[in-house]
């Protein structure tokens, strides 16, 4: 029977190939599990039978913004070879999906964009589209009507097989292939008008409220009069959220002031049909407004008073030192540095020595207690880096009230830095343990959100929602992981009002084999001299599987001295033996390759990272050396600091850069 089975696996690597984001889903050649069976579907087993095969086996909302690893791939498709697949939509793709003859038909008379990128599904088609940075999608399911699969959503991969036996697979124009999304088109604001004119048309079931309303549509706003049965109440409560939102309502104020306005209505508007509308409306604003933000609930205003001059010089206190001269609590820090600088091994390095209380590097931690790293991406190496740590000082991080996320947080939207806040408050509860010390946001482009971090009102909004959930919160230290501006290694790439609103401000420069964090602002304090750090590798306690060694990285302070300056590290650094040589070359020759493949498909070819195994592979293949040598010759290009390793990713120091130079 096995043999008999489809191989989705090797679809599946086609889609991670391709760039997409792709969990694993239920199998028709499967019995769905007991817990789905109890649990989603009341027990009802031929409905389990027939949902399984589109549900997804693991929680998969942390892969909207960044795809799972090739190791999670590798995981999964040794698990489940023949089971189907899901693509995330929202993550590079968006998904038009008709779900009858009478929607496939209207979209391939040429009503919206045409694409060369389609799958033939069960019961129609999904039809390919590449995400519009500046027009985010949301996931908008109408039953047998047109879906749109946007953020939050995903469609059934090509390959999979749906419960009734019907192969979903790739239907492209003939010069189309999957690894070239960057050649489909994005859906327009005019698209999706035309899709839900279409659904509103839709004779197949009577709609609930008025999908696809827009504001526009209401030459004369409606003045929340009170109207009868047939005098346009959809229309009226559509003009009137459309207003509100307009002057930045919260949905909540939004939904007080219609349902006041509903009940004198003769007959009200059900409580369906009013919610729909309202939700159509958000939608639509949200469309026709990329970027911006909506209100669940209306932050607390603060109340404006005076004290006198008295109060404050009675009230003085010494600085609150969270970590002895270098951050306070009750402060908004920020620390930039450029890609691969070690800027999160020091925020990682911080955030152990909070928790633990052991001093960073001869300064005392003065408020040791919990730490929240909200970590934007590179979860595998977060983990490495803190098993290193902790290994390095003897430490058992076990104990330490450490606590990392596993999403990154959209941080201008309130409704999401309420959840952020809302959780941290849970694990004080549930651990019955102090208010955080310290809350890192590593990195800012990570965990701002849709919006423009460029834009002076939405970094208000950033910082406004910083302050009231966490910092003010908790009285706590916040500090941010940001990247360099353009072009210079010497500032961040920051907008003015972040700048006004720090207390303090770090650079973290990579020179050769040392790290500098170098003081950019100190609000009530004396400047820190610069501070010295090195890279020592860290050999982690297991081996991958092939047997080879595993490394990470740690921090070791170096003391400044006032000797006399070392010969230029150029006569300093070794002639390079030949096999080193071409592996820096081979290793050089795969990040370029990386990169210009990043950039060809859109996106950015910092983000380019080579796995020491892939390097093992090409090497071998060269065949300059053999598995005899390969060991010797990494260790010793590791402690001569040619390469530098975050595993499982490895680099060309700029050491090694030197030395490729002067050899």
């Amino acid at each position: 029977m096995e043999a008999n089975l489809p191989d989705t696996a090797s679809e599946a690597w086609k889609l991670n190939e391709a760039g997409l984001s792709i969990v694993p889903l239920g199998s028709p050649f499967e019995e769905p599990p007991e817990w789905f069976v109890e649990n989603r579907c009341a027990g009802d087993r031929d409905k389990a039978k027939i949902e399984w095969p589109k549900a997804p086996r693991y929680r998969w909302k942390q892969y909207q913004d960044e795809a799972p690893a090739d190791s999670q791939i590798e995981h999964w498709t040794n698990l489940f070879p023949h089971t189907n697949w899901a693509i995330i939509t929202g993550y590079r793709v968006v998904v038009v999906d008709a779900d009858s003859a009478e929607a496939v038909a209207f979209i391939e008379n040429g009503a919206i964009t045409r694409t060369p990128l389609r799958a033939k599904t069960s019961k129609g088609k999904h039809y390919y589209f590449q995400v519009n940075p500046d027009f985010p999608i949301h996931n908008a399911v109408r039953k047998n009507k047109i879906d749109l699969r946007g953020i939050g959503g995903y469609v059934v991969a090509p390959g999979s097989t749906h419960a009734d036996g019907t192969l979903y697979q790739w239907e492209t124009d003939g010069y189309m292939d999957i690894a070239d999304l960057h050649d489909v088109p994005m859906l327009s604001p005019e698209d999706i008008a035309t899709i839900n004119g279409f659904n509103g048309q839709a004779t197949e079931e009577k709609p609930e409220g008025n999908l696809g309303f827009t504001t526009d549509q209401y030459p004369l706003p409606h003045d929340g009069s009170n109207l009868a049965e047939g005098q346009g109440r959809n229309n009226a409560a559509a003009s009137m959220a459309g207003q509100l939102l307009r002057q930045n309502y919260s949905l909540r104020e939004v939904k007080t002031i219609l349902d006041q306005w509903n009940q004198s209505n003769t007959p009200p508007l059900s409580d369906a049909e009013l919610n729909t509308t309202i939700a159509s409306i958000a939608r639509t604003h949200s469309n026709n407004h990329p970027g911006s933000s909506i209100l669940i609930e209306t932050p607390p205003k603060p109340e404006f008073e005076f004290c006198h001059a008295e109060e404050l010089v009675n009230g003085v206190k010494p600085i609150n030192w969270l970590v002895k001269g270098f951050l306070e609590m009750d402060s908004l820090s920020l620390m930039f540095g450029e890609p691969a600088c070690g800027k999160s091994f020091v925020a990682i390095d911080l955030a152990c020595c909070v928790a633990t209380g052991k001093e960073w590097h001869g300064k005392q931690v003065k408020q040791q207690g919990p730490v929240f790293y909200i970590a934007g991406e590179g979860f595998n190496g977060l983990s490495r880096r803190l098993m290193a740590w902790q290994q390095t000082y003897g430490y058992n991080l076990r104990n330490a009230p450490l606590y990392v996320s596993k999403c990154s947080a959209s941080l201008t939207n309130y409704a999401n830095a309420l959840a952020v806040s809302d959780s941290i408050e849970k694990i004080i509860q549930q651990n019955n343990s102090a208010i955080p010390s310290m809350i890192v946001i590593d990195t800012l482009a990570r965990n701002f959100g849709p919006g423009d971090e460029n834009a002076t009102q939405e970094m208000n909004v950033f910082i406004n929602h910083i302050d009231q959930l966490l910092r003010v919160k908790y009285q706590c230290n916040v500090l941010i992981v940001h990247h360099t501006g353009v072009g210079s290694k010497d500032r961040a790439r920051v907008n003015s009002a972040l700048k006004a609103a720090l207390d303090a401000e770090y650079a973290v420069v990579k020179s050769d084999d040392s790290v500098n964090i170098v003081t950019k602002k100190m609000k009530d304090a004396d400047e820190p001299k610069p501070i010295n750090f090195q890279f020592e590798p860290v050999q982690l306690p297991f081996l991958d599987e092939d047997g080879e060694r595993q490394y990470s990285c740690v921090f070791r302070y170096i003391e400044s001295t006032a000797e006399e300056p070392e010969e230029p590290a150029r006569k300093r650094i070794k002639k390079l033996g030949d096999r080193q040589r071409r592996i820096l070359e081979t290793l050089n020759s795969l990040m370029n390759n990386a990169q210009q493949r990043l950039e060809n498909s859109g996106r950015d070819p910092a983000n380019a990272r080579i796995e020491l195994k892939n390097l093992k592979d090409e090497c071998y293949e060269q065949g300059f050396i053999c598995s005899k040598h390969w060991r010797r010759t990494i260790d010793a290009m590791i402690h001569r600091d040619l390469i530098g390793i975050d595993a499982p990713f490895v680099t060309v120091s700029e050491k090694g850069w030197e030395a490729i130079s002067n050899d």
